[in-house]
């Protein structure tokens, strides 16, 4: 068994297709058949079926590919590791979600290959409710996002919390208050953070629960239009704590939820029998940040 075989395996398995398989590694698909039929007879296991939907993984597969990928990230790392090493400059890859960049900014980030010249970050911004778990078994070493739903095979590392707020102009009727319930929001006309596609906003399944469908105006990738609608249009924003704080927007008015909506940050990244170096340094630079939260 050899490296190159087990990412002949691993593609087939992610595509359920030796043709996909064999087009992303540019070779024939009867090279990539006669790789996998080998991996079977040296593991005297059966590693595929055919069905409907392609290459279905058998147990053995499955097993197979758990290990085999967590093989691919240790080889991936200790070639990052020697690199460093070697005076080549090592790369990082790193995704944000969009809210967090308001107490942690992209330059701040990038600043990290300022202190370690040898490691170049390489960062993504998502949407807070992107869905996140393809992109980390693929490409991702480490992350910062808000919550951990379905991200898997990943460790997570609470660094700091917060919680769902709505803003309003400070002429709205409800500015008057400093906490309501989500039941009081029934009527008025909102302002949410944009979904993943296949992802709910957190806070219109809380509407749900409480028994009402929220009339949502506008979903919003940037925090900034959502404020100029409170202001201009008299809509009620749907925000992070930490986000207004930072923002800090003298013409608006923050007020809190008596239902709680966590929003909390945290730090992902993939799991590892040895956390590499690179990832370490950035988990330890993320950190020290975040004491002064």
């Amino acid at each position: 068994m050899n490296t190159e075989a087990l990412e002949y395996f691993i593609k087939v398995y992610e595509k359920n297709s030796v043709t996909a398989a064999a087009k992303d590694l540019f070779i024939t698909p009867q090279g990539v058949s006669k790789t996998i039929r080998q991996l079977e007879m040296e593991l005297e296991a059966e590693l595929f079926y055919r069905s409907s939907r392609g290459m279905e993984a058998t147990k053995a597969g499955e097993l197979l590919y758990a290990r085999a990928k967590h093989i691919h990230y240790l080889i991936e790392d200790i070639k990052k590791e020697i690199s460093i090493i070697s005076g080549k400059k090592g790369s990082l890859n790193v995704v944000i979600t969009y809210s967090i960049t308001s107490i942690l900014p992209v330059d701040f980030l990038y600043d990290f290959s300022k202190q370690y010249p040898d490691i170049q970050i390489k960062l993504k911004e998502y949407p807070d409710e992107y869905p996140l778990t393809q992109i980390f078994q693929e490409e991702v070493d480490v992350g910062l996002v808000i919550g951990t739903e379905e991200i898997e095979n990943c460790e997570f590392e609470l660094i700091a919390e917060g919680q769902v707020v709505v803003i309003v102009s400070k002429s709205h009727p409800l500015a008057s208050k400093q906490e309501i319930s989500v039941t009081d929001l029934d009527n008025e006309t909102l302002v949410i953070k944009t979904a993943g596609e296949g992802k709910e906003n957190g806070f219109i399944e809380k509407c749900l629960e409480q028994g009402f469908s929220p009339h949502v105006m506008h979903e919003f990738g940037n925090i900034i239009s959502a404020h100029r609608l409170c202001e201009r249009n008299g809509a009620v924003a749907v925000s992070i704590d930490f986000v207004e704080e930072s923002l800090k927007n003298d013409n608006l008015k923050l007020i809190r939820l008596k239902e709680k909506i966590p929003q909390d940050i945290y730090l992902v990244s993939r799991k590892r029998g040895i956390q590499s170096k690179a990832v370490a340094l950035f988990q330890r630079y993320v950190k020290d940040r975040c004491k002064s939260f």
